[in-house]
């Protein structure tokens, strides 16, 4: 994942998310792992948990199916969080700030094909 690609031209986030629905989810997850999504998003998803479970065949909390939709690695939360911190370092060390969307946007691209 490199730094560089922030300044790529974005598509719009209501754009983003048109049908793709688990998109959305995946961003929060990511969002969470940094520890940057809000309480208001965390309470909304955890009270869609029963939901996700029926429409997903499977049990867990939210980010327990994201992580086996996307068939992650039981450990993704810790390496989303290493990637978050160097991605900082490397935005500093170029005189730049990356926000935590623009991370989020450069790690789903890098690494999630279906969402």
């Amino acid at each position: 994942m490199g730094l560089f690609s922030l300044f790529k031209k974005r598509a719009k986030p209501q754009d983003r998310y048109l049908g793709k629905p688990l998109l959305k989810l995946v961003d929060s997850f990511v969002l969470e792992c940094i520890g940057e999504l809000d309480p208001k998003s965390e309470a909304g998803l955890r009270a869609m948990e029963p939901k996700l479970q029926q429409i997903y065949n499977c049990s867990g909390t939210w980010e327990d199916i994201i992580i086996a939709q996307l068939q992650f690695d039981p450990n993704i939360r810790t390496e989303i969080r290493e990637m978050w911190l160097q991605n900082q370092e490397i935005a500093k060390e170029h005189n730049r700030t990356l926000s935590p969307l623009q991370f989020v946007e450069m790690f789903v691209e890098k690494n999630v094909t279906s969402a």
